[in-house]
């Protein structure tokens, strides 16, 4: 269930920060790396068995169009969160730029599965739209939004690390995220 205001029955257990704890940002900054260098290898793996996906390079409306989509996503990925937290909480989030996030937060208090479906919405939002149009559309198309789908990714990296640790967290959990960090509390009993 989740809160407006944190319930009196509940304690200060940790805090996930990624602007300042250095072991956070660089677990979230390796998952990055891997989550672009992986699908740009299997990026390399369907141009080897289709070519034709390399249309793309002498039409520079593509690139105009993968660029445009790259500069979209940000704000999209932010809005998706938001949307999220809107839906599960009834209060209404905030936006920001810390580089190097863009981050939509919010002061409600999360239940562990109303977090973690906040954290991995927009991955699982954008990451089947952008899979659906890679499928449906020309192959000249294949690159740039295989590019946005890795932008997908390797974004949502802080989004995942986040929901794994708190799903191996024990105990019932409330979890404050103001975009960068989260305050997390746990259940005590009185």
């Amino acid at each position: 269930m989740n809160h407006k205001t944190l319930p009196s029955n509940y304690r200060y257990f940790t805090t996930l920060d990624f602007t300042r704890n250095r072991r956070q940002i660089m677990a979230v900054l390796k998952l990055a790396i891997a989550l672009t260098v992986v699908p740009l290898v299997i990026g390399a793996a369907v141009t080897v068995m289709r070519p034709e996906v390399l249309g793309f390079v002498k039409d520079w409306r593509l690139w105009v169009a993968m660029f445009a989509m790259l500069v979209a996503y940000i704000p999209l990925h932010e809005l998706t969160h938001g949307a999220a937290m809107l839906a599960l909480s009834g209060v209404k989030p905030t936006f920001g730029l810390k580089l190097p996030y863009a981050y939509a937060g919010s002061t409600a208090w999360f239940d562990r599965t109303s977090h973690v479906i906040t954290a991995v919405a927009p991955l699982v939002v954008w990451g089947v739209t952008l899979q659906i149009l890679i499928f449906t559309l020309s192959p000249r198309w294949f690159w740039p939004l295989w590019i946005v789908q890795i932008s997908n990714l390797s974004g949502s990296a802080g989004d995942i690390y986040c929901a794994w640790v708190l799903m191996k967290m024990d105990g019932e959990l409330l979890i404050q995220d103001t975009g960068t960090r989260m305050r997390v509390m746990r259940y005590v009993e009185k």
